[in-house]
């Protein structure tokens, strides 16, 4: 039987619709899961750091960080769910966080080097300057790719998650809120206590806020 242009548009707009409704729980179930994963490590790096500080160590915690994507690949890997079709939508939604997950790799890595070597051959009032804020980098660009998620599945909550997420965590980490908020209403030991911690709370919450609010959203919906 032969179709019309319009039947044709509507075959394949109903096919697409049924795609991204696919997705968007499968994408749910990722998101949800890493957010419970990444808020769970970045308390137990926070307590590592606070004991090891405490005794005179350095805050060893933070090279727990290199287990987390193992961690959460595993756990994605070991959900039952039904396969997701090979799609567009499937396919756009991998590209985007594959993109994320290279450039969050790569500021990492350029970055600790480069903070390392900085603050051995800059003074320390001029170390601030050259630092990077590895944390803020990568909220910003795991902000980015939700918002971008969120436009591929046709989802503005979504959109708007990732855009609270990163003005409110990320800026907020950049421009120094936490330490200053921290600092006029607590004691100097909890600020130094902040260092030893740092950057457990700006990830535990945007785990909270990008990864497993959003993530639980799309489960639920119909």
């Amino acid at each position: 039987m032969e179709l019309t242009a319009e039947r044709s548009l509507e075959i394949i707009a109903e096919q697409i619709a049924q795609s991204r409704k696919t997705v968007s729980k499968h994408v749910g179930q990722a998101l949800f899961v890493s957010g419970l994963y990444t808020m769970g490590m970045a308390v137990v790096v926070a307590i590592i750091n606070i004991i090891a500080g405490s005794n005179g160590f350095n805050p060893l915690g933070h090279l727990l960080w290199f287990l987390l994507p193992v961690v959460i690949w595993l756990a994605i890997r070991n959900i039952k769910k039904e396969e997701a079709p090979v799609s567009l939508v499937g396919t756009l939604v991998g590209k985007t966080w594959w993109t994320f997950a290279f450039f969050a790799l790569g500021v990492f890595i350029f970055g600790n080097i480069w903070n390392i070597v900085m603050g051995h051959i800059c003074p320390p009032d001029r170390y601030g300057v050259a630092y990077i804020s590895i944390s803020s980098v990568i909220v910003l660009l795991m902000s980015m790719a939700t918002s971008i998620t969120g436009h591929i599945l046709k989802s503005r909550w979504l959109v708007w998650f990732g855009i609270i997420a990163g003005l409110l965590v990320g800026v907020g980490d950049s421009i120094g809120v936490f330490v200053m908020l921290i600092d006029y209403f607590s004691s100097p030991l909890t600020v130094a206590y902040w260092y030893f911690v740092r950057p457990c709370p700006t990830i535990f919450f945007l785990a909270l806020i990008g990864l497993t609010l959003p993530g639980w959203m799309l489960i639920k919906q119909k």
